[in-house]
């Protein structure tokens, strides 16, 4: 993966490199689709880098970062998904994304690559909104930060790879559409809350919004009050994670159909697994990883 990486550009000296290994991401990869070839794990794994590195780059380049900087990013990226670009020019984000994209969208019904697109779409346009915000240094509210923290966190698009890889496609149902729906937002949330009980530390130290501190800001409580009320979210999103899993295998009609949702809320099980142990386990978030980032543009 590292390899992979510095051959298309997408990390940017020793310190990203660094970096890079110590997220783990293989790790998290081989827990998601633990059942993958080696190529879908290979995959999976470079998905994950290019999510990851998009992301942490804008994170930790907040200063230097104009909300029309990130519109015009996320407008590149854009146009390698939709084909609209000019293949093997742009950034190293871009060349990755083109590479991504060329391995994973042929594989891949035309209704699976409008929904990816319209995820990341959806994606990009949070980020953008975040950044306004804090440009203008606008405070959100709980309930405001947890609906674009589900955006933000890139789950959606991540869980669509994993159809892919994991060989697990969107059900086809005669009924329960709105259940896999509550289902991706569900993992997605999942995702989202523990990324930020994890890098509450790291936030604070860059002055970004938290979902502890977003939280303790509107009740009123300490960062430690507001880190147990979160986790305690946190795990009745987990149950109802599996709640929503159980009730979507019961809706699915006995044969073809079941084996389908089952395969697909293995998946996405398999996801939200992996995701906790990762956020455990990962350096993404150490301290030293703070000073001296590139800028987001490169």
């Amino acid at each position: 993966m590292l390899a992979w990486a510095q051959d298309l550009g997408l990390v940017a000296g020793v310190f990203e490199e660094k970096r890079l290994v110590a997220m783990r991401l293989g790790e998290f990869a081989g827990l998601t689709v633990p059942g993958a070839s080696a190529g879908d794990l290979e995959l999976t794994a470079q998905w994950a880098a290019f999510i990851c590195l998009v992301d942490d780059r804008f994170d930790r380049s907040w200063v230097d970062v104009h909300p029309e900087e990130v519109a015009s990013l996320f407008n590149r990226l854009l146009k390698v998904l939709t084909g609209s670009g000019t293949a093997g020019s742009g950034s190293g984000m871009e060349q990755a994304l083109d590479d991504l994209w060329r391995r994973t969208a042929p594989r891949m019904s035309t209704q699976w690559r409008e929904r990816f697109v319209a995820d990341y779409r959806d994606f990009a346009l949070a980020t953008c909104e975040e950044a306004a915000g804090r440009t203008n240094q606008i405070r959100p509210g709980l309930s405001d930060y947890v609906l674009r923290r589900r955006r933000t966190i890139t789950a959606l698009p991540m869980a669509d790879i994993l159809e892919c890889t994991a060989d697990a496609t969107w059900p086809v149902l005669s009924a329960g559409e709105d259940i896999v729906d509550a289902l991706r937002l569900a993992a997605a949330d999942v995702a989202g809350w523990t990324n930020d009980l994890v890098s509450a530390e790291d936030d604070l130290r860059e002055d970004r919004d938290n979902l502890l501190t977003v939280l303790g800001r509107e009740r009123g409580c300490s960062l430690p009050s507001a880190r147990e009320q979160v986790i305690g979210m946190r795990s009745d999103r987990v149950r109802q994670f599996h709640a929503l899993a159980a009730s979507l295998t019961a809706t699915a009609a006995p044969g073809i159909e079941r084996d389908g949702v089952r395969r697909y809320v293995a998946a996405l099980g398999s996801f939200v697994a992996a995701t906790l142990h990762w956020l455990d386990v990962t350096h993404r978030f150490d301290a030293r990883w703070s000073p001296g980032h590139p800028g987001p543009c490169d």
